[in-house]
């Protein structure tokens, strides 16, 4: 499907600069498309926005994607060659944010229940709400959405991630400038945005408190969400450390609101701007008999940096019980690299990233078959010559698959 661009800003591989002008310039986020006639008349993951997947063990392919003020639930058994009927998630239209560190996400329930997260764009410049839907009726209908996000001020509620753990809880986590209005109105100095979170423990039907994690979050980049033994969330994100230091922090989340967190990375970027730079985490394989109720489990991590002590895509094993790093390895040190994804097979690591070459946007691909002390370089998955979201690496038992949504080339889904 041709489609034809408005505008190619994000062709550019890192965006240094405010979250302010970030916004102003790229207002319809990372895929802004003017819609051929066909798009016009038809609803699917080639002419919406930013779409976002889970594998089945089926495989089934999950999407969910924005389309004129709608998320969209849709599913594909030939990987993305065809696809049935989206249903509209929320069926009143609200203005959705669309961008590669901010799109709608989709996670399964235990008992095969379609979970569903967004932030809602509100009145206001970058303010938002944080919103929910599920279906218990394997896609037909979705609830009415919900807003997580307790404390009914008209501010910045954004950058949402869902993650289920094994046991079934739902947790939201996302950043949130409640305490900068507070800060605000005593007068007092405030830094970036915090982390917050939300959990549900009966499939999605209430959500517990607001919890907040963490003081001085950076305001626009993505949180890393992974599962952390049988009923608690890791993440990662990055963070304001003293001195303006963004570098990224990691935390354990609990569903009763407890949340220490450490820093996870010492590139010692100092910079008074948010990079629009998340980063990516997975669970790392334990020596221990049973992995699921090891508390200690370690944690892969990738992410970009321009620090003075790193530059560029770098990966790293996180201890969760010593807070140390180790393994750590240059995956691509070029300017323009950029947007890294990490996943696992059960045997091999896989780190996918984004890297404009001048003409055109290449992925590019390592493989490690010793859980990361070491790494192959498998050269280019797929390219283009056009503008391009981020790239998205999802598991499904034994396989990894990359999706990428493109101009030219529309959405993408390819077995690695």
């Amino acid at each position: 499907m041709v489609k034809t661009l408005v505008t190619g800003a994000l062709l550019m591989p890192l965006l240094l600069m405010s979250c302010f002008s970030y916004a102003a310039s790229n207002s319809n986020a990372a895929l802004a498309f003017e819609k051929t006639s066909t798009c016009d008349a038809v609803i699917h993951p080639d002419c919406g926005n930013t779409p976002n997947a889970f594998m089945a063990e089926d495989q089934m392919l999950w999407v969910v994607f924005e389309q004129n003020d709608h998320v969209y639930f849709t599913r594909s058994n030939d990987l993305g060659e065809s696809f049935g009927s989206p249903i509209a998630v929320n069926q009143q239209a609200e203005k959705i944010y669309t961008n590669g560190e901010n799109r709608p996400k989709v996670a399964r329930g235990n008992n095969g229940e379609i979970y569903i997260s967004w932030t809602q764009k509100t009145d206001g410049m970058y303010t938002g709400n944080i919103r929910f839907s599920r279906s218990v009726d394997d896609g037909k209908t979705f609830s009415t959405p919900i807003t997580i996000n307790n404390d009914g001020l008209l501010t910045s509620h954004r950058f949402d991630v869902l993650q289920v753990t094994k046991s079934g809880k739902i947790y939201i986590a996302w950043l949130d400038k409640r305490d900068l209005v507070a800060a605000k109105e005593a007068g007092d100095d405030y830094s970036g945005a915090a982390l917050y979170f939300a959990a549900s423990d009966d499939a999605g039907v209430s959500f517990v408190e607001n919890y907040k994690v963490a003081d001085n979050s950076c305001e626009c980049c993505r949180i890393a969400a992974a599962v952390y033994g049988e009923d608690e969330v890791a993440v990662m994100w990055r963070h304001i450390f003293d001195g303006g230091i963004r570098d990224h922090a990691f935390a354990v989340l609990s569903a009763d609101g407890e949340a220490g967190y450490g820093r996870a990375t010492f590139d010692n970027w100092k910079i008074n701007a948010c990079p629009h730079h998340g980063p990516d985490i997975i669970p790392a394989l334990s020596d221990s008999a049973d992995n699921s109720h090891n508390k200690a489990n370690n944690y892969h991590m990738v992410w970009f940096s321009n620090g003075s002590d790193q530059k560029g895509i770098y990966y790293g094993l996180q201890d969760t019980a010593s807070g140390s790093q180790s393994q750590l390895y240059s995956v691509d040190a070029a300017a323009s690299a950029s947007h890294p994804q990490i996943a696992s097979d059960g045997q091999r690591l896989y780190i996918a990233w984004k890297l404009f070459d001048g003409k055109q946007t290449h992925i590019k691909l390592v493989v490690s078959n010793d859980g990361g002390a070491s790494w192959v370089d498998k050269g280019t998955l797929l390219s283009t010559a056009d503008s391009s979201d981020h790239p998205l690496l999802i598991e499904s038992g034994e396989q990894v698959y990359i999706t990428w949504h493109t101009a030219n080339e529309g959405y993408r889904v390819k077995a690695i």
